[in-house]
């Protein structure tokens, strides 16, 4: 049963509503991987046809910002959006496969998404309180990244753990 990463892909979106099952560390890394990479070609083919093709060196700059605004700014933002469902149900499948529960990701991806961006606004309102305004800003950041970071790598790290028997996850 080693599906090819095609497979892998198209299963994620096939399945993008199905929560109950299993999926592979391949089949899982496979959509993620293919997803940049359909994102990032769809990035760098407009670039080289707004930007490179059409501008000359003195237009350049006025038409990357044009391509930044118009093509890279929807395309970041929309792809996350688009991609929220089938990943979180690839990632709850990935865990069953793990042999833990799909809440460990449910929970993590929750808390990245609306616990972090709680919890940091009210630490950066309680420092404007107690420290100026410059160094909360600097504080902020510094620990804005490092609880991201971590989250991230939580999430990472969840996500490569190795398959387990069927039977032992049955347990």
């Amino acid at each position: 049963m080693n599906k090819s990463i095609k497979d892998g892909y198209y299963d994620g979106w096939k399945k993008t509503f199905v929560y109950k099952g299993r999926t592979t560390r391949k089949a899982f890394w496979s959509f993620i991987v293919m997803n940049i990479m359909i994102v990032l070609f769809i990035a760098a083919l407009s670039y080289f046809l707004l930007v490179v093709s059409v501008a000359d060196s003195t237009s350049r700059g006025g038409m990357m910002l044009v391509w930044a605004w118009y093509v890279w700014l929807p395309l970041s933002t929309l792809a996350p959006i688009i991609l929220l469902v089938p990943v979180v149900s690839l990632g709850i499948r990935r865990l069953h496969d793990g042999g833990k529960s799909g809440w460990w990701f449910g929970g993590a991806l929750l808390m990245n998404m609306l616990i972090l961006p709680l919890i940091l606004t009210g630490i950066h309102q309680v420092m404007l309180i107690l420290v100026e305004v410059n160094h909360t800003d600097q504080a902020m950041k510094i620990i804005s990244i490092t609880l991201s970071t971590l989250a991230a790598l939580y999430l990472l790290w969840l996500c490569c753990l190795p398959s387990k028997p069927a039977a032992e996850n049955a347990g």
